[in-house]
C-alpha cells in the first residue's frame, strides 16, 4: 500500500508541475496581478506548487495510516488474525485463552499497532514536509523509542508486545503439534 500511495502521489506532484496549461494560466494570474512585481508572482506560483506539493505528501501519510488501522481492525474483528498471521498459524484471543476479543480490544490492538508501526513515522514525514524539522526529528525519536520498546516487550518475558499489553489480548499459536501428529496417525491406522 505504502508503495502505491508513493507512487500515486509522486504522478500526481508531477502532473501538477508539468501541467503547462494549468501552470501558465496560474502564473499569467499572479503576473498580471502583481503589480509589477515580477519576482513576488514567481515565488507566489513556486509557493503554491510547494504547498500543493505538501499537501499531498501530507494526505498520502494519512491514508496509509487509516488504511493500517483498518486492515489491522478488520482482519482481527472477522477472523482474529491479520492475513500474515493467519500464515504462521497466529491467532489474537483474550488474556489467558478466554476466546475472540470483542471490538473495543480488537480496537485499542488495532490503534496501539497503527501508531507504533507507521503512525509516528508518517507523523515525523509530515511535520518534516512542513517545514516543522524540530518537531519532526522529536517525532522520530519518539517513533524509535515506541519500535524499540515494543520490541523489547515482545521479544522478552511473556512475549506480548505493547498492543496485546494494552488491550488485554495475547497472540498465540492455532497449530498443535500433538493434535496434528494425533490426527495424521489416526488417518494412516484408517488406510490400513
Amino acid at each position: 500500500m505504502a508503495v502505491l500511495l508513493g507512487s500515486f502521489t509522486f504522478q500526481q506532484i508531477s502532473a501538477e508541475v508539468t501541467d503547462a496549461t494549468s501552470l501558465a494560466g496560474t502564473s499569467a494570474w499572479e503576473v498580471i496581478t502583481s503589480n509589477g512585481d515580477l519576482a513576488g508572482a514567481g515565488q507566489d506560483v513556486g509557493e503554491s506548487l510547494w504547498r500543493s506539493a505538501v499537501s499531498a505528501v501530507q494526505q498520502a501519510f494519512a491514508t496509509l495510516v487509516v488504511f493500517t488501522f483498518a486492515y489491522h481492525f478488520l482482519s482481527l474483528a472477522v477472523m482474529s488474525r491479520t492475513p500474515g498471521q493467519a500464515l504462521t498459524a497466529l491467532c489474537v484471543v483474550r488474556r489467558g485463552g478466554a476466546g475472540r476479543p470483542g471490538q473495543g480490544r480488537v480496537a485499542v490492538r488495532a490503534a496501539v499497532t497503527t501508531l507504533v508501526d507507521v503512525g509516528w513515522y508518517a507523523l515525523a514525514c509530515c511535520l518534516l514536509a512542513g517545514g516543522e524539522i524540530v518537531l519532526s526529528v522529536l517525532c522520530w525519536v519518539v517513533a524509535i523509542f515506541f519500535f524499540a520498546f515494543n520490541a523489547g516487550l515482545a521479544l522478552l518475558g511473556s512475549r506480548r508486545s505493547l498492543a496485546d499489553r494494552l488491550a488485554g489480548v495475547t497472540v498465540t499459536g492455532t497449530w498443535r503439534v500433538r493434535a496434528a501428529l494425533a490426527r495424521i496417525g489416526e488417518a494412516a491406522r484408517w488406510g490400513r
